[in-house]
């Protein structure tokens, strides 16, 4: 009789996986840590928000913690740098866009609405506050801050090279003006107060049209 063969079996679940390097886990141990600090921080704010609070929130020891970040403010800086990815693809679909003004305002619309889904507004309005007064933080959100107004000058000054745009007034007002309004629009969260997006991205467009694509300059003399 011809022998049997042995039946082997197929790995299932998270046996099937391959291990996780050593990167992997600390990637994965950094992600834990920054959602375990968003919480302390919308919940106790970021004065009320200590290290040993977030250890408790995650089950960590300080000493565990300390040796992924040394403080508070590492954890922001960090916070911050994991929101630079999504923004890199915000803008990476605004420079494909032939058109200059539904670019700029389709990439702000996928931004509030990933502020929106992601759950994010408090902390941004959080950290926004903390950086009035706590000068580290200052300086991450002004770089920050500082890279998204150098990507939207860069955008609008190739648009005008090509006679696409005519702003009502100059780049260094418009820019600062921009950024203003998409900071308060972000940190007041409109979808979570029943305000549609698509109501939002309608009026952000004619008003984008209106600074972009003026019937008349500003300044202009009659």
């Amino acid at each position: 009789m011809p022998q049997s063969q042995p039946l082997v079996a197929e790995p299932e679940g998270e046996a099937a996986e391959a291990p996780m390097t050593r990167a992997e886990r600390r990637d994965q141990q950094v992600m834990r840590i920054l959602d375990a600090a968003k919480s302390c921080f919308v919940r106790s704010g970021f004065q009320g928000a200590s290290m040993h609070q977030i250890c408790a929130e995650l089950g960590m020891s300080p000493g565990a913690l300390y040796r992924y970040f040394p403080s508070k403010e590492a954890i922001i800086e960090a916070i911050t740098e994991a929101d630079r990815s999504h923004e890199a693809e915000m803008f990476a679909a605004m420079g494909e866009n032939p058109d200059v003004v539904d670019g700029f305002v389709k990439a702000a619309i996928a931004h509030l609405r990933y502020i929106h889904e992601s759950g994010n507004a408090p902390l941004f309005a959080e950290i926004r506050a903390e950086s009035m007064r706590n000068e580290a933080i200052q300086l991450t959100c002004h770089q920050s801050m500082g890279e998204v107004q150098t990507s939207f000058r860069t955008y609008f000054e190739a648009a005008m090279r090509r006679g696409e745009i005519d702003p009502c007034v100059e780049l260094e007002t418009i820019l600062p003006v921009m950024m203003a309004i998409g900071e308060g629009l972000a940190i007041n969260d409109l979808p979570a107060q029943g305000v549609s997006l698509d109501r939002v991205e309608a009026l952000m467009r004619v008003t984008v049209e209106a600074m972009l694509r003026p019937k008349r300059k500003l300044y202009e003399t009659t």
